[in-house]
């Protein structure tokens, strides 16, 4: 009886990929990353321009909501901080700036029991810098609401406007005040 003989090597296929296969697969690999990261880079920009423009948002609805449940006026403005100041009412003053980008504080006027202020403020809570490149302006210095929710000044309805570093496209966001104290989001191109 004869005895099968081993299977030569030229009648097993070679293990492995084939030169046009690894060079289909570069090609691509090519093709995807000069497209895709463009589109994730644009996709992160605008994701952070919206969470930092609802950063601005959740302090203006902070702001209305404490001077409403408090019956004070509780303003916002962008700040300068002192480092060595012992108490936050000293370590956070209003800058009289426009530019919002550096963070912003939500604070309140102290009264004494008559209801009189006291020139002291109250830092109801702090917000910090955007991110770095970032722009953040508006047409105001300082945003105060009354207890009745409403805007402090009616001459001038407050607007901002956030442009991100590498801004492109939509994905820069405008926020504009109603006299009532409502914010309105829009977005805007670059």
């Amino acid at each position: 009886m004869p005895i099968p003989s081993p299977v030569t090597s030229g009648s097993r296929r070679p293990r492995g990929f084939t030169l046009i296969e690894m060079l289909t697969a570069v090609a691509v690999l090519a093709v995807t990353t000069t497209v895709g990261i463009p589109a994730l880079n644009g996709f992160v920009t605008g994701n952070r321009a919206a969470a930092q423009v609802n950063s601005l948002i959740g302090a203006l609805n902070y702001a209305r909501s404490e001077a409403v449940s408090s019956a004070r006026q509780v303003s916002l403005c962008p700040y300068t901080e002192d480092a060595d100041a012992a108490d936050a009412a000293a370590r956070y003053s209003c800058m009289n700036s426009t530019t919002w980008q550096q963070g912003w504080v939500v604070f309140r006027a102290v009264v004494d029991e008559a209801g009189n202020p006291t020139g002291a403020r109250e830092i109801l809570r702090v917000f910090g810098p955007l991110s770095s490149g970032d722009a953040l302006s508006g047409n105001v210095s300082t945003i105060t609401y009354l207890p009745t929710g409403f805007l402090a000044d009616d001459a001038a309805s407050p607007r901002f406007s956030l442009i991100p570093q590498s801004c492109s496209a939509d994905q820069r966001r405008e926020v504009s005040l109603s006299l009532q104290g409502q914010a309105h989001v829009a977005t805007a191109n670059c």
